[in-house]
């Protein structure tokens, strides 16, 4: 993972933890369904909207679901990592790792707020709320399926249920795609989220359930997002490395990695069983998440080729 992406991550997980108006007729066919019919936000709190037309989102995964939903018209403020689809760049910078810029916010008369962590809780997000004095839905999913059903519910509370449909298709194929390894398959895996210090992402987390529906074993037995050691590291002898990256480019990561003398002594690093992904894939709960498992399996099954005298057998 670049630095600022590492630093991003981190700082996002850190701050978590420690507690003008558009052309309506460029907007998406909607269909409007009473209050009362729409899910709840995943705190379980009851969202009363209908067909919003002056969005914010908060987290760069709701700002790609709105764009694949056909909806990025209806965005008026994004937080300061969306940067994807390139045309979130345009839309005014509303929020950064803290939260909303409470002053902006409200100067642009939100009807909808949409934020996303698996760390924020109730009162954080009913604090935004009375400041911003628009209704907040939060989505704080640590799971594949979890993604997948906020997507839904973005979908249902802007008035576009059907569309989902066709946004989380890629979810329903790679699960078929992967049933096997979920089932049959659990070689020991770390994943890097941060290298400097060195940052992993226990079983109960997203990218937890990623390693999991890639038919890995994650040897980092910690809670949430959290630094691990190399001496732990060592201990646990992964059968493979995963690295979240801006740009992947194996060939310079394997470099850099048997450049760290905490990490160049690991069996992984040494026989090149290094799999690396695009952070945004995997450390992002939007629609790309379904990209991330269906590139760590793609790899996976490329190394096992590669390595495997038999089938199930890795040559040590």
């Amino acid at each position: 993972m670049s630095g600022w992406k590492i630093c991003g991550f981190c700082a996002l997980t850190l701050t978590l933890l420690a507690g003008c108006s558009r052309d309506s007729s460029q907007v998406p066919a909607t269909t409007s369904a009473p209050a009362s019919a729409l899910p709840r936000d995943d705190l379980g709190r009851e969202i009363k909207v209908s067909s919003p037309r002056r969005i914010i989102s908060l987290a760069p995964g709701v700002t790609e679901t709105i764009f694949a939903l056909g909806a990025g018209d209806r965005l008026v403020g994004r937080d300061q990592m969306s940067d994807f689809p390139a045309a979130a760049a345009k839309i005014p910078q509303s929020a950064d790792f803290n939260g909303p810029f409470f002053e902006k916010v409200v100067a642009l008369r939100p009807d909808f707020i949409i934020a996303q962590g698996e760390t924020l809780d109730r009162a954080r997000i009913e604090l935004w709320q009375r400041k911003c004095g628009a209704p907040v839905a939060l989505l704080n999913a640590n799971t594949v399926d979890g993604v997948e059903k906020g997507i839904e519910k973005i979908a249902a509370w802007l008035g576009m249920a059907e569309k989902s449909k066709s946004v989380t298709r890629d979810f329903q194929l790679v699960g078929r795609q992967t049933q096997r390894r979920q089932a049959f398959v659990r070689w020991p895996a770390f994943i890097e989220v941060g290298r400097s210090p060195l940052w992993s992402a226990g079983e109960d987390t997203l990218v937890g359930d990623v390693l999991k529906r890639a038919g890995l074993g994650n040897v980092a037995k910690i809670n949430g997002y959290k630094p691990f050691s190399a001496e732990s590291l060592a201990k646990a002898s992964p059968d493979f490395y995963i690295v979240t990256s801006a740009k992947p480019d194996i060939a310079r990561t394997l470099r850099e990695l048997r450049a760290v003398p905490a990490l160049r002594g690991l069996k992984c690093i040494r026989k090149g069983r290094v799999i690396e992904v695009p952070a945004d894939w995997v450390l992002r709960p939007g629609p790309r998440l379904a990209q991330g498992i269906a590139e760590i399996t793609r790899q996976l099954s490329a190394l096992e080729a590669r390595d495997s005298s038999e089938p199930g057998v890795l040559k040590k």
